[in-house]
């Protein structure tokens, strides 16, 4: 999650209002498109669920690598952040209740998985995602930026609506994001209308200080923000291997059965929403070694530049100021899992 350029903030407004749900429905629901059966299957190797959730990761506790306005807590000093509810959802959120001043910094949570990754299936149930003035929240993949790249499968910022799937690598490398590379998956009745359903944005994945917008698709509109919230949440899938860097989302009321059942098959999900391939993109060498990161940061590189670019009254560090602000700044997992061919 690095800095993004002023020219890909300019370009997420007019893409968010391009795009509707009603297109989605039409295109993107994965249970309505399937496949003949691969023979490769998946066995389960992590699940991140219930009330032993947090004992698998590390608590950040460093200065926000991203500028931002944001105190990331140790586990001991977050027990109001970072808990379980009774339910066994696992809870992230940033601190709506202290006082902070004007420029100040607020509490917030940032955690990085003990495992590291080289390749998986990995399905990210989350009930509500955080929305609110100045956040930035983020879920991803990374190790030593951009050496080892990195995989941001949820990221937007402020009160955004849309999702946002960017790749960034150093020169581990060569990799583009070429939205005419042959269609992977089909669509129930065989036809390939095109790799991959979302709007392409950067092109060029090969990020530095100062030149660190990477490879970017859109999602739908709904796909983040309090739209995603309304419709009960929904399910992330990144699947990641030697050959590809794909993804999915699927809502709520239109989860695959398989995935339900613990036995996922992509074969029969359908066109993706974003897809990168080996063809133009040196995946193995790309991305290594990685650990998963959830955190909401506050205000920042992108975030805050985005909300001073919206004209609001006070400054996006002001803002802070104003604890209400992080009333929605939660995110509600219902379990991360994390597949590998058997």
């Amino acid at each position: 999650m690095q800095l993004l350029t002023l020219v890909l903030i300019a370009l997420l407004p007019a893409t968010s209002l391009a795009r509707s749900p009603n297109h989605l429905s039409r295109q993107y629901h994965g249970s309505k498109h399937h496949n003949v059966p691969r023979d490769t299957k998946y066995k389960l190797q992590t699940k991140h669920q219930g009330q032993n959730f947090f004992d698998d990761w590390y608590f950040y506790t460093e200065n926000d690598p991203t500028h931002g306005n944001v105190k990331y807590e140790s586990r001991e000093n977050a027990r109001d952040l970072a808990y379980v509810q009774s339910d066994g959802t696992a809870v992230l959120k940033v601190d709506n209740k202290g006082h902070v001043p004007p420029g100040g910094k607020r509490r917030s949570v940032r955690i990085t998985s003990k495992e590291t990754y080289n390749s998986g299936l990995f399905i990210a149930d989350f009930w509500h995602l955080a929305s609110g003035p100045t956040l930035w929240p983020a879920f991803w993949s990374g190790n030593d930026w951009p050496n080892n790249g990195e995989i941001d499968i949820v990221e937007y910022v402020n009160t955004g609506k849309v999702n946002q799937y960017t790749l960034h690598t150093g020169t581990g490398g060569e990799c583009k994001l070429d939205p005419n590379v042959s269609a992977r998956y089909r669509n129930k009745d065989g036809s390939q209308p095109k790799s991959y359903l979302g709007n392409t944005l950067g092109l060029q994945c090969k990020s530095s200080n100062g030149h660190n917008a990477g490879c970017a698709v859109d999602d739908f509109n709904g796909s983040a923000g309090r739209p995603f919230n309304m419709a009960g949440g929904g399910v992330f899938v990144m699947l990641w291997d030697n050959t590809q860097l794909t993804f999915w989302r699927f809502e709520r009321n239109h989860i695959p059965q398989d995935i339900q059942d613990g036995n996922p098959d992509p074969e029969t999900w359908g066109i993706p929403v974003a897809y990168w391939s080996d063809k133009s993109c040196d995946i193995a060498k790309a991305f290594r070694d990685h650990s998963i990161i959830i955190n909401i940061s506050i205000c920042g590189d992108w975030a805050g530049a985005a909300y001073n670019n919206e004209h609001h009254p006070t400054s996006c560090s002001d803002a802070v100021a104003n604890a209400t602000n992080y009333d929605s700044a939660q995110i509600k997992i219902n379990h991360i899992s994390i597949y590998q061919k058997a």
